[in-house]
């Protein structure tokens, strides 16, 4: 047994007999030891403490479901499966076949993982990981050289500076100011400021304002998974085809209507 086992590390030994030591008070029928009383008094021999205690039904239950011996890692680094050369190039290959044009997400890493090729890939290794949690998939993607955040835009050649649309907007503002001077106004508070001298009645402007929810066929997430070696991809220019719900507004009339709608 490995308890018995002179060769192997103290510390990890240490874990073990407790491990052993609080089976056999819980399974002792004369006894009668709860769980967790159990592995207090299998703490208390080891002069620790509660926590410990918990600490020792966790090895435990880890051991029950995954198999896996409570080894440390004092004075060594985190050792994870994607240390193995292998075992990272398959998960670099799987992952985009996964996506298929989406976004990679955590939990495509989950699954790749889990799926039956992948397990087999680990037993021939000698690797036992049944499963991951998100978290680790996350910490994984990180490994491979993935970044979750904005994903950045290819360059475009804009037009906004060509001569003719200077000009259209100089006329714009102009046509604008022109207008301006014939608005009635209100202020913040719906009070109605002096109205435009000058004008005959039938000239004075009232403004229509809009508002609006727009859904466009081009709407995209700005966050995802990409690797440090992706290049920006431009994207649509345009945003393509959209709905839009919109409500016209006036300062003097409120809500535009059309008929009793």
């Amino acid at each position: 047994m490995i308890s018995k086992d002179k060769t192997v590390d103290v510390l990890f030994r240490t874990r073990i007999v407790s491990m052993v030591g609080t089976l056999s008070l819980f399974l002792d029928k004369e006894l009668g030891y709860t769980w967790r009383r159990a592995s207090l008094v299998s703490s208390k021999a080891q002069r620790q403490g509660v926590n410990h205690a918990r600490r020792i039904r966790e090895w435990i239950l880890t051991y029950l479901r995954h198999h896996e011996l409570p080894f440390h890692r004092l004075g060594q680094g985190r050792w994870t499966a994607l240390e193995d050369e292998d075992v990272a190039h398959e998960i670099k290959l799987r992952l985009p076949e996964r996506a298929m044009g989406r976004y990679i997400k955590a939990s495509d890493v989950v699954e790749v993982v889990a799926s039956p090729e992948f397990q087999g890939i680990l037993r021939e290794k000698g690797l036992n990981k049944p499963s991951i949690s998100e978290r680790t998939a996350r910490r994984w993607l990180a490994g491979l050289g993935w970044r979750y955040g904005k994903m950045k835009k290819g360059m475009y050649i804009d037009g906004h500076e060509r001569e003719d649309v200077v000009e259209y907007r100089r006329g714009f503002v102009s046509r604008w100011k022109e207008y301006e001077r014939r608005f009635q106004e209100w202020d913040n508070d719906g009070n109605e400021l002096p109205r435009p001298t000058g004008f005959p009645i039938a000239d004075r402007l009232i403004p229509v304002t809009h508002d609006e929810s727009t859904f466009y066929q081009n709407d995209q997430r700005n966050t995802a998974w990409t690797h440090s070696s992706d290049k920006p991809m431009p994207r649509p220019k345009g945003n393509g085809q959209s709905i839009m719900v919109s409500d016209f507004l006036t300062s003097e009339w409120g809500h535009l209507q059309d008929d009793d709608e």
